[in-house]
């Protein structure tokens, strides 16, 4: 069976995962690094973990070879350090803190959790190198992990229960007085409604943010701007942009991250019900003659936007 390899990217976006980055040193005893989502626990007795590289990846060679190898589980705060080291042949390890164990293998601070390894086995996987490691120590911070899925960076956020009295009588706590713990509430208790209507439509929550940002006449953006706007990094936007094409739902003038998107009829249509539900919504919470406090919302909150870039 043959299929489009871009498509079977795209179905495995929707799978969410950690990120890590593998370190190890080469022959020439350089230390070697990459970003890594295929890490995935194997056995207890022994402790074993595995990950994969590309056997055309400049460094699986040494990754092959190396004896030792460490496991960083990145933190949330760790986005610049994922992303720097998911580029080919960068300087990866001289703006990023680290040094080096018992063994010679870089190690980088700051981590949500990291695993030291040993190799216990490679196997052939198609167009992949498979490496199991035996855990011979491990680390761990209590420091939120960051996740990866669709095309964007995230935090493990709860999704909120629906709200039933237990009869316990509610009274006021610290939290109740704290500003962005109330913004943090009322996102998720309106996004939980408005993230039903999108999905409803056959849209993604990536595809919808897209759609959003290129919505009325004329409206172009390159690809970093629209990266920027729907928080998707460009290797996966290129990719999401590309299979939206193919629907009809947007246009792309020019290849890659130099490309240029523009909404298309189709785009358009497939989301305006959803800013009418937004200004329904928005009435809704604030009562169709109360203008006034939905402007001075939107005001404060440009505000919070600007002061936190």
């Amino acid at each position: 069976m043959t299929f489009d390899a871009r498509e079977f990217r795209d179905a495995l976006s929707s799978f969410a995962t950690g990120v890590t980055i593998i370190s190890a040193r080469d022959g020439d005893r350089k230390p070697v690094g990459m970003t890594c989502s295929s890490f995935n626990s194997v056995s207890m007795d022994p402790p074993l973990i595995l990950w994969s590289v590309t056997k055309i990846a400049l460094s699986a060679p040494a990754f092959k070879a190396a004896q030792h190898f460490a496991v960083h589980v990145l933190a949330f705060d760790q986005t610049d350090v994922s992303n720097r080291f998911a580029r080919s042949g960068a300087d990866k390890f001289g703006d990023t803190d680290h040094h080096f164990d018992t063994n010679g293998v870089p190690v980088i601070a700051g981590t949500a959790s990291r695993f030291d390894c040993k190799q216990y086995a490679v196997y052939d996987g198609g167009d992949h190198w498979i490496i199991l490691g035996e855990v011979l120590n491990f680390d761990r911070s209590k420091k939120e992990g960051l996740v990866f899925a669709g095309g964007s960076y995230a935090t493990a956020s709860p999704i909120q229960p629906s709200r039933e009295n237990d009869g316990v009588e509610m009274k006021d706590a610290p939290v109740d007085n704290l500003l962005f713990y109330h913004l943090s509430l009322a996102y998720h208790q309106v996004s939980s409604q408005f993230h039903a209507e999108i999905r409803a439509t056959g849209l993604t929550l990536p595809e919808w943010r897209i759609l959003a940002c290129l919505h009325g006449d004329g409206v172009k953006r390159g690809v970093t701007d629209l990266s920027e706007r729907t928080f998707i990094q460009p290797p996966a936007l290129v990719d999401m942009l590309a299979s939206m094409e193919q629907e009809g739902l947007c246009t792309l003038d020019g290849t890659g991250r130099n490309a240029i998107v523009s909404g298309t009829n189709k785009g358009r249509q497939k989301v305006a019900h959803l800013f009418e539900l937004d200004s329904q919504m928005e009435a809704s919470v604030f009562g169709s003659a109360d203008t006034d406090e939905s402007k001075t919302l939107f005001e404060l909150l440009n505000k919070v936007i600007t002061r936190t870039i």
